[in-house]
């Protein structure tokens, strides 16, 4: 597909997504299935997404083709979770071409990531009329008494609260508050982990509504990449342990001589979450890869938070539950090959 196909393409598409919309809020369907949707455009997308990752220096071609897509994101719904699902590879093209200096050549996609954040970080979600920003908030209890998970009678909703117990033990359970984000008019190097973390964010609460194929692959690939590139470090044999004779012998190519690129804790700990979902998903191979790599990168930099997720992933993965777990779903082009040699 040529850029002028892409926008047709797009172009349709975006018409679709109109319709499927008003049908939904004709019929009132409360749980509409967006995945299966986003399923039946995945060969184009990723058409689409290696488009654009091969033609990035060249902003003139793909200028007109990021404005089609912004404008998919904007009218929200199944448009929105079409673009999120595009993001961890464009983000990791927009990443090296940083490295590599490549300023000019990523204005484009820089200009989508500072769209697409200043429209995430809204209280009211996306193109929301009120400029309140997001605070999310985290429950933290105190280590000195059981869960509150295990007690739900320690539940409360107010930010500071002293119990007094008969014993005269006392529980005080604090609530973290993270933001508001700031929004931004440009990205440098000061905001850039904060702005690329943050949408990675809204990709993870999205992906349930994504295409697997993929979101799945092109995440694990992307955090592989970014994780080990400028590296030499050997893959450890955990992902051939717990698959066994269903690992794959598939090479991903040689990223050490790739440029490494700075990444922090925050990313990587968010990174983690898209991983996790990916390799129970159809995608337990390269998804086990890039939870190496992010190990491996986490003990380069001595990130203490990285380490404590990684560990918990590796110890609980290795149990006979969680491997049947990830053996359930085959990835969409496994069973495609199935399906063409059933019918041959």
């Amino acid at each position: 597909m040529n850029s002028e196909q892409l926008q047709n393409w797009l172009t349709e598409i975006s018409e679709k997504f109109r319709g499927y919309e008003e049908k939904i809020t004709q019929q009132k369907i409360s749980t509409p299935n967006y995945q299966r949707r986003l399923e039946e455009i995945g060969v184009e997308t990723q058409y689409l997404i290696s488009y654009l990752m091969n033609n990035y220096e060249n902003v003139q071609l793909i200028q007109p083709v990021i404005a089609q897509i912004l404008s998919i994101y904007f009218k929200l719904g199944i448009g929105r979770f079409f673009v999120l699902q595009l993001i961890p590879s464009l983000m990791h093209t927009y990443l090296l071409g940083i490295a590599k200096r490549q300023k000019q050549s990523i204005s484009m996609l820089e200009t989508f990531f500072m769209a697409v954040y200043n429209e995430e970080i809204l209280a009211g979600g996306p193109s929301c009329e009120q400029m309140n920003k997001k605070v999310e908030e985290i429950r933290v209890p105190s280590i000195r008494y059981p869960s509150i998970y295990h007690d739900p009678s320690k539940f409360n909703p107010y930010p500071e609260i002293t119990q007094m117990r008969p014993n005269g033990g006392t529980t005080v359970q604090n609530i973290v508050r993270i933001g508001p984000f700031s929004a931004v008019d440009r990205i440098n190097a000061e905001n850039r982990a904060v702005v690329l973390t943050r949408i990675l964010k809204s990709v993870n609460e999205a992906l349930c509504y994504m295409c697997r194929d993929i979101v799945c692959r092109s995440y694990c690939i992307s955090m592989l990449i970014l994780a080990k590139g400028g590296f030499s470090y050997p893959e450890s044999g955990y992902r051939v342990k717990v698959l066994q004779n269903k690992a794959s012998d598939e090479e991903y190519g040689d990223q050490s001589k790739k440029p490494r690129i700075p990444l922090t804790s925050f990313f990587l700990m968010e990174a983690l979450n898209g991983i996790h979902y990916s390799i129970f998903n159809g995608y337990a191979d390269i998804g086990l890869r890039a939870l190496d790599a992010v190990h491996n990168r986490a003990q380069y930099e001595l990130y203490g938070d990285v380490l404590l997720i990684t560990n918990a992933l590796h110890d609980s993965l290795q149990q006979n539950q969680s491997i049947r777990m990830m053996l359930e779903i085959e990835p969409g082009i496994l069973r495609q090959q199935k399906k063409t040699a059933a019918e041959t």
